[in-house]
């Protein structure tokens, strides 16, 4: 594969410096007293990571497959430090730092108790996740996975708003370290094929044997399964994201989707013939976890609960275009990944705020909130249409793309279910809004309840500045990719394209292995 050093855009290691730069913002808060100090450090590391992450979109060759602003390094062995991105991974960036920074930027507004632990967890979680998402080397990058489980189980624990958060945090790190050992066991399935060695180039220059390829395929899609999560190991996100900070971790297990990247950089390009023959069990497992998720999201009551099991559906979603294994499909499935880390990011913000004001995400706690916080309300109804791709917003070309790509595999009836999510989906969120934002109190009037809560509906203010600072971002973003997405496809048309001509020359050859004919 054609890589291009970073010295030839930038004379800097820019990569570097977006895991880097985290690192050293964690341990300056760390190390502070004082809130004020706290947040104008935390600030400003976040809006840094954001401009470095916008400079590598900004520098980023479009219409090209060769990875870009590579660094490195050999460490020992045949273990090097090797970074780089392409279409399928540069995006994932600046998502990354705009949620860090908003995240920050609530933290503050909401006044976190050890703020400066607290910003600290979210710069190592931020540190890792970028990591993950430039690694080029497989144990590198199953290195970063690892690392992140650390201040991710410590969010939970520690600034969890339920009780039962304690509990939350040891399934979500028990689950996920299992999770993490089983992609590790794939990578050094892989790594026997190459004497060693784990690198990007040098494991697609030597393809596995065809059985060599399932087995690193079962290894990788259970690990990876449990960290999107994908119906049936979901077990620990509806507990986390209902016990765990209602922001903080929360939006990162939402917003970079690093299961799913996972599947897209080393498990499709790299096992190719392993896709073609077990693909399809992706797309039934998808479906079913799309409507699995979407009818347990339709009887929820709390925000935090329905947005987990949304999530879940969506995931459903990305699985079918990934199968299609064609470039509409492949395309759908990352541009889905990106939407859903931002919609429903956004939807936990929205979280954020109404427990801010009413204490609870719970449809019982609140009653015409769209006549005393239109703001508010507009902002759920914004990012709820994204969330089901409704056009002019950033989710229609994601979706439009996986049904196309489905379509075009021959998968009528896996389009159809996508159709039928989005459908489940307009149900719930919608839902929501009406009993939230719209539905008068449901207690008898002149009764105790509808009074109390007649009083919490009075007292519940719009958004504030800051809150109005990070409704307004995500809300741009999500109507600005829905109306000119266009950019958004050239940035990953050719790692895309170049992906899916791999998978079509490896065709003829998974075709060969199942019928028994031989092997590659």
């Amino acid at each position: 594969m054609n890589e291009i050093p970073y010295s030839s855009a930038l004379p800097f290691p820019v990569l570097g410096a977006l895991i880097l730069v985290p690192l050293l913002a964690a341990a300056f808060v760390r190390s502070l007293k004082h809130a004020r100090h706290i947040y104008a450090i935390g600030l400003g590391g976040a809006a840094l990571e954001l401009v470095l992450a916008v400079m590598v979109v900004a520098r980023f060759e479009r219409h090209t497959s060769a990875l870009q602003l590579v660094e490195r390094v050999p460490l020992f062995g045949n273990f090097a430090y090797h970074v780089g991105v392409d279409g399928i991974s540069v995006l994932f960036l600046p998502l990354t730092a705009l949620l860090a920074l908003l995240v920050i930027l609530h933290a503050q507004v909401a006044s976190k108790e050890r703020p400066g632990h607290y910003l600290a967890a979210i710069f190592c979680l931020q540190s890792t996740l970028m990591g993950a998402f430039v690694a080029l080397d497989l144990l590198l990058f199953w290195a970063f996975a690892a690392l992140e489980l650390v201040p991710g189980t410590l969010l939970v624990r520690s600034w969890g708003t339920g009780p039962g958060r304690h509990a939350a945090a040891r399934r979500y790190a028990a689950l996920n370290a299992m999770g993490v050992l089983l992609v590790l066991a794939g990578a050094l399935v892989l790594g026997r094929v190459t004497g060693g060695r784990f690198s990007f180039d040098a494991l697609l220059d030597m393809p596995a044997p065809a059985r060599a390829q399932s087995l690193a395929f079962w290894l990788f899609v259970l690990g990876f399964a449990i960290r999107i999560p994908l119906f049936p190991f979901h077990g620990w996100l509806p507990p986390v994201m209902a016990e765990g900070p209602v922001v903080g971790v929360s939006v990162f297990l939402v917003g970079a989707k690093l299961g799913v990247y996972g599947l897209l950089r080393f498990v499709v390009p790299l096992l190719p013939v392993a896709a073609h023959r077990h693909g399809s069990i992706l797309a039934i497992l998808g479906v079913v976890g799309m409507l699995y998720g979407a009818l347990l999201a339709l009887v929820q009551t709390n925000l935090r609960r329905l947005v987990a099991f949304a999530c879940l559906a969506h995931t459903g979603a990305v699985l079918v275009g990934l199968s299609a294994l064609n470039v509409e499909g492949l395309s759908g499935a990352l541009l889905v990944t990106l939407n859903v880390g931002l919609s429903a990011a956004g939807l936990y913000f929205v979280a954020g705020f109404l427990h801010r004001r009413l204490g609870s995400t719970e449809i019982e706690r609140a009653a015409r909130l769209s006549h005393r916080a239109p703001l508010l309300s507009f902002t759920f109804l914004l990012v709820g249409l994204s969330t089901i791709g409704m056009p002019g917003t950033s989710g229609f070309e994601a979706e439009h793309l996986v049904v196309v790509g489905a379509l075009g595999a021959r998968h009528g009836i896996m389009a159809i279910a996508v159709g039928l999510g989005s459908l489940l989906g307009a149900a719930y969120l919608l839902r929501y809004f009406q009993r939230a934002f719209l539905a008068p109190a449901a207690s008898p009037p002149g009764s105790p309840a509808a009074e109390a809560k007649s009083t919490r509906g009075k007292s519940v203010r719009d958004l504030s500045a800051r809150e109005l600072v990070i409704a307004g971002a995500v809300g741009a973003i999500i109507v600005g990719l829905g109306l000119f997405s266009h950019p958004l496809l050239e940035v990953v048309d050719g790692s895309v394209r170049a992906m899916s001509t791999r998978l079509e020359h490896a065709k003829p050859h998974s075709s060969l292995v199942m019928h028994g004919e031989g092997a590659p």
